[in-house]
Order: C-alpha cells, then structure tokens, then sequence
C-alpha cells in the first residue's frame, strides 16, 4: 500500500519550511516615516485610536467574537517574523517567514509527527496532543504548551480554539480508520494490514513488510488533508464574506488576484502583514463572556497584575475546567442562544490594547518592556515604518479607488495604511466589514496564496465541497466545532 494521490507522507510536508515577505504594492514609495511622536499621537492611551472600554454602541451587531481569534489564527499559520526590530528600516524581502505562505496548518502540524514528534501523542495514526481530560493543551510542567507557534497561546480564546482544532483532527483520524468518513477524493481508507511478524520472513516482498507503516502514513495524510481543506474552505466561503466586502470577495474567488502575483515564489506581502490583515486589533473587546460561569476582561488593567489565581484572559498557563471556553459565547452554534460579538473594525482599539502586558508581546522581557512601545497600535505604526509601507492614499489610488479627504480620516496628509484601513471600514461601512482598499488586500492575498499553493483544494480539485458537515457542500465554522466534539 502506496500513500495515495500524492500525499505527503508523516515527516516534512510538501512546503518549505519557512517563506518570506515582499510587497504588493512595489511600485509606490513608502510613506515619510514620522516616528515615534506620531505614533504616540495615534497610539498612545488617550490618542486618537483609544477607543476606551468597550460600549454596546462599538459592537457589531452581527459579527461572533469568535471569528477575532479566527483571524489571529489564521494570521499565525501564514506569518512569523523575528527578524525586524522596531525602529531599523528593514527590507521586506531579506526577512525571513517563519510560517509558511501557505494555508496549510503548520501552527497546527508542524512538520509531521516524525520531526516534529513533541506535537503528538505517540499514537501510530498521528494524533495530535493534548492533556488526558482534553480541556487544556499538552505542556511542560513549567506551562508551556507543546504546539507549533506558541502565540497560539497568547491568550485564553485563542489557546482554547488551537484546543479545538487539535480535536478536530483528531477526530477526522477516528472517523477515517472505522470508515465513517472517506478521503478527500472520496475513497475510502483500505482496511489496516495485519501486524508484521515479528521474526525474519525470508522471500517477503518489501511492499508487504512495509504494509503497516504505509498504512499509518495514508491515514495521516488522508487526515491533515482533509482537514487543511475544510478549514480553506471556511477562509473563503465564510471568513471572506463576513469580513470583506462582497463583491470583491467575489470578484477575487471567480477572477483571481489583480494586484498580488505570488509567481513561483509565494511571499506574504507587507501591505497584508503589517497593515490589512491587522484589521482584527479593534475587533478585541475589553472583555468577554467565556463560559456560564466565568467572564473576564482580556488583559488585567494592570499590565503587572499577578497571572495566578485567573482573573482575566492571558495565556501562557494551564487552563483549567472551569475557565474552558464554552463556544456557544463566541460563534453561532446554539439554536437557543446568541454568540456576543466582536467590536466593529474602527480606527480605535479598546484601552486594554494600548498597555499591554509582557506576555502578550512576543520576544518582550519583564522590566524591558517601556511604556509608549507598550500600545499594540504604537506598535503597528512603527512596524510599518520599519518596512517602508506605502501610504493609505496611495495605495488607495493604486487599485483605482478615490481616497478618503483629510476629513474623513481625521488627520492631514499620507496617512498609515493600517490607519487608513480601518478608518475606510469605519466611513464607509460602518465598522461592519472591510472598505476597498482592506477587502483588495485581504481577499487577495488569502485566495492568491490559496491559487499558488499546489496542495490546497484549488488547486489539486477546483470542484471538491466540503465531506464532513451533515449538508454535503456546506461547511462552516460551526460544523468544524461540531466534528471536533466541543460543542453539543
């Protein structure tokens, strides 16, 4: 037995191992850097983009917290970079990625249960692991967690849904090897060879001797891809719609990027990196609702607050039963009951996010951490300015659109693309979605990368539909959730 259809087996996947950054945009100049004074202006609590507590009136009526984390999961399996550092203008393309421009779970897999062996449970199929009760994530016994990005642990939301998602493979293992469900192709798994003797079979051919082991790597393979699949498929058929604006989300899946061209070397460009993609920091409430009976603010309002005993969302340490996150408070899946939503993307961020804490800042040390570069939007601009990001406008006027005026945006003169993002959504849609110029960048990048990867479901079966959901053709966040065992 062969692993089938051109399956990566159990060790090293397909992709590079890492991948880097480049510009979508490389025609225009970079925004005059204004440094840290203006930064502060913007970013600093009490700046233009403090947004204080949250309030009902910031909320988006419609949108599931949920899919804030959604996003920063997503961002996690696409970009890593430690190489730049705030205040050295860096070239883009001589950062390295250490996440791969691919959508294909390497914060969830890392490279496969041969080299990246702490990620599983030891099981043969390839299981993913977790602590034996299944609320927390596998850890050492100092607290930290056995996955393949550890920012999926930055905060409580985030680490619980690396939980789910650890079980959803899980349980696409299971339902593959007793034959519930087929392979992507629809085939179904052959059934397990019998056990290899355990003494010398002289004149076996090697195909049979290697029987068992094949038989491991297909389901493994069969398991990652299926999974990898579904989880495209909710990026483009439920995140996109929700959070882009639908007719250039739609123009971009039946059409194809028209600004971003990936060629032979996929990147992830700057523009979405640094600017677009950071649409979701505003979407973060000053709080949330975890379970029926625990809530709590996502930061402590003192950033030096002790972690124990849990009075607030953090991340970096075990999770205990009653702090687990009940998913019926962050997406749709309870015909009883309404998720809360996330805060509408506005060029303000809730008060928590301009003092953060040392362990939400990946690489800060305690007592190193000084307060102006403590703001995540302080953070952002600056970031952008280190890698020569292009103005809002300009950008703005490069995919044909008229720029917002000086009025609309609240400032005067070239403003930062992030800024520039947010305050589109705000203007023109209300906080609801992304305006033009964040839709274009977001929804290009994702479906491009998504066109330029040769294992993603675009590319190897343009006509696959999701397999997994009790509505053949239809899969969404809540099936995910569903399969996976965390919700009822």
């Amino acid at each position: 037995m062969s692993v089938s259809h051109g399956m990566p087996s159990r060790g090293l996947s397909s992709a590079e191992t890492s991948g880097g950054f480049g510009r979508m945009f490389p025609q225009l100049p970079p925004r005059r850097a204004t440094g840290l004074e203006m930064a502060l202006t913007f970013g600093a609590p009490g700046g233009l983009m403090d947004g204080g507590d949250t309030g009902d009136s910031q909320l988006d009526p419609e949108l599931p917290a949920g899919f804030t984390y959604f996003g920063q999961f997503i961002d996690h399996d696409l970009t890593l970079d430690v190489m730049s550092r705030l205040g050295d203008h860096t070239d883009p393309s001589a950062i390295t990625d250490f996440r791969t421009p691919r959508l294909e779970l390497d914060n969830l897999y890392g490279a496969g249960p041969v080299v990246s062996r702490h990620l599983y449970d030891g099981s043969p199929e390839g299981k993913l692991a977790l602590t034996p009760s299944g609320v927390d994530l596998a850890r050492t016994p100092a607290g930290v967690p056995f996955i393949g990005d550890p920012r999926n642990d930055e905060n409580l939301i985030l680490s619980q849904f690396q939980v789910a998602m650890i079980k959803f493979h899980n349980r696409v293992v299971d339902k593959l090897v007793v034959g519930e469900i087929t392979d992507a192709f629809g085939q179904p798994l052959p059934p397990k060879p019998e056990p290899e003797p355990p003494t010398q079979q002289p004149g076996v051919p090697l195909d049979q001797l290697l029987d068992v082991e094949n038989y491991y790597d297909t389901v493994f393979a069969a398991a990652r891809r299926l999974v990898q699949w579904h989880y495209q498929w909710i990026i483009v058929h439920e995140y996109l719609p929700l959070i882009a604006d639908a007719k250039i989300t739609r123009d971009v899946e039946e059409n194809g990027p028209r600004f971003f061209q990936p060629g032979k070397t996929p990147f992830i460009p700057v523009e979405f990196a640094v600017a677009a993609f950071r649409f979701g920091h505003p979407t973060v409430r000053t709080s949330y609702r975890v379970n029926e009976d625990f809530a709590a603010p996502i930061f402590p309002d003192d950033p030096n607050a002790p972690a124990n005993p849990r009075m607030d969302l953090r991340g970096g340490m075990t999770v205990l039963p009653e702090h687990a996150v009940d998913w019926r408070f962050f997406f749709d899946v309870s015909r009883t009951s309404e998720p809360q939503t996330a805060k509408r993307i506005e060029a303000t961020l809730n008060t928590q996010l301009l003092n953060l804490p040392v362990s939400a800042v990946p690489g800060a040390r305690q007592g190193a951490l000084a307060q102006p570069v403590a703001s995540l939007a302080v953070r952002n601009l600056l970031r952008s300015e280190t890698l020569g990001l292009p103005s809002g406008q300009d950008v703005a006027r490069a995919i044909g659109e008229i720029p917002l005026t000086d009025e609309e945006l609240g400032t005067t003169g070239p403003v930062y693309l992030w800024y520039y993002v947010l305050k589109e959504a705000e203007v023109l849609n209300r906080g609801r979605n992304l305006g033009p110029v964040g839709s274009r960048i977001v929804t290009e990048v994702l479906i491009g990368l998504l066109d330029a990867d040769p294992s993603s479901y675009r590319s190897v079966f343009p006509r696959w539909r999701p397999t997994l959901a009790e509505t053949p053709g239809r899969f969404e966040i809540a099936d995910l959730l569903y399969v996976a065992g965390v919700v009822g």
